[in-house]
């Protein structure tokens, strides 16, 4: 498979063709937080704070730079975990890292200020610290029409690809409903080598979300 466009191949410094899911929407809307499903193509902007501690580690925008949501910082406040906020500030939900010293990786999402017995979705790194893909598993709140419990269970697969940019699928079956990528547009520098990154760097990223399917899962 070719690349569609330069900004894929230079995700890759290798140009290696690397094997995409088409990007579409879901057969069924996909939702977390139903209020939140896109009707049009939408593209997101992470920005991520210089300093992890404050109020606001991430905000994302919209295109114009109007605000959509923001994730507080990963030593912020007295709990161990990030809160994800709508524009207005209203929480939606908390993610909890499972362990620390967990590898692979484990994260639980609890409704504002629950535990972990009243976790609501799981998210689950299926490789070790080098990377690869992640299984995010949750009820679909926008399958109302089923009876069964367990039929509304979903899982989407987040999977990782290029070497020089960060890029991230996020595959419902057979379709890719959203796109994560390291921002050209919106890095000052980009930083294309491992060590790098290792000092600590975090990059702007963009967002692409199908209509059909919940901002806040992307």
């Amino acid at each position: 498979m070719s690349y569609t466009s330069y900004s894929d191949a230079r995700i890759s410094r290798a140009f290696r063709p690397v094997p995409r899911l088409v990007l579409k929407s879901p057969e069924r809307e996909v939702a977390f937080r139903t209020e939140h499903v896109v009707r049009a193509k939408t593209t997101l902007i992470l920005k991520p704070a210089r300093d992890d501690s404050l109020e606001v580690g991430y905000r994302i925008v919209h295109e114009d730079n109007n605000p959509a949501f923001t994730v507080t910082g990963r030593k912020f406040g007295d709990r161990s975990c990030r809160e994800f906020r709508d524009a207005s500030g209203l929480p939606l939900f908390d993610i909890h890292r499972w362990s620390a010293l967990s590898v692979p990786f484990h994260w639980y999402f609890t409704m504002p200020g629950s535990d972990r017995k009243s976790k609501i979705a799981t998210a689950d790194t299926q490789t070790s610290l080098k990377g690869g893909d992640l299984k995010f598993t949750f009820q679909n709140l926008a399958a109302s029409d089923l009876k069964m419990e367990s039929e509304k269970d979903v899982t989407l697969m987040v999977r990782r690809h290029g070497e020089a940019l960060r890029l991230f699928d996020i595959i419902d079956g057979d379709r890719r409903i959203g796109e994560v990528r390291e921002s050209i547009r919106h890095n000052e520098k980009l930083y294309l080598t491992k060590r790098s990154r290792r000092q600590g760097f975090r990059p702007a990223l963009e967002i692409i979300i199908v209509p059909g399917v919940d901002a806040t899962l992307v």
